[in-house]
């Protein structure tokens, strides 16, 4: 093989070790030019005249499937980090973030409604507590006797009546306790505000019955 020959080739791979090492490097325009370059060497090598041509151009494609097979290969090199990443937020971490941080209150516990007797006490001490009003405690006494008379059977009757502010007391006595439900349905019909039972017990052969009537746009304090 001629000195001029191995001159050649010796460029030849010499481009090709360049042209690997700066694809490894990721350098894409410095292979790009070494390719070129390659190119350009091996053309020469192809079109020169001297002997060997055969060997000449063996020598150039293999130099030319190395640079070929280190190019298509991946880089090695480390990918340079951004940034550390951070470690997961926990469950309860990540919905308070979601949320905003803000963590709603919980509901509060609302108390057990009154039993029965919780109920009627309250409703007669707040009658007991009521001063007297004279112009509606007229009335209503008025109203309320209008209608005991009208329906109360014969053989029940008003045993108090008494009036105050917005409260009035009423105590009723009864044959039996079917003649109280036929007056319930007919009797108060005529009363504007609300009524609560307060109490029903048998004495004797009378069965007494207490209410309590509140004044038109008032409830009892149950």
């Amino acid at each position: 093989m001629t000195s001029r020959l191995q001159t050649v080739l010796a460029i030849v791979n010499t481009a090709a070790i360049a042209g690997v090492g700066l694809t490894l490097a990721g350098h894409q325009r410095a292979s790009d030019e070494a390719l070129e370059e390659l190119r350009t060497q091996v053309h020469r090598a192809s079109a020169s005249t001297d002997a060997n041509l055969a060997d000449r151009r063996v020598a150039a494609e293999a130099a030319m499937r190395l640079w070929a097979a280190n190019a298509a290969r991946p880089s090695t090199a480390p990918h340079a980090r951004t940034g550390s990443p951070e470690a997961a937020p926990s469950g309860e971490a990540a919905a308070a973030e979601d949320s905003g941080g803000d963590v709603p209150p919980p509901p509060p516990i609302r108390p057990p409604p009154a039993s029965f007797e919780q109920s009627r006490t309250r409703v007669f001490n707040a009658f007991a507590a009521e001063p007297v009003d004279g112009d509606w405690s007229a009335r209503a006494s008025k109203t309320l006797d209008d209608a005991f008379r009208s329906h109360l059977p014969g053989t029940s009757r008003v045993k108090s009546l008494e009036c105050r502010a917005t409260l009035c007391r009423v105590e009723l006595v009864h044959r039996a306790q079917a003649d109280h439900g036929t007056f319930l349905m007919n009797g108060l019909r005529t009363w504007p505000g609300s009524v609560f039972i307060a109490n029903e017990a048998q004495e004797g052969n009378d069965y007494v019955v207490t209410l309590l009537a509140s004044k038109e746009g008032t409830n009892p304090p149950l």
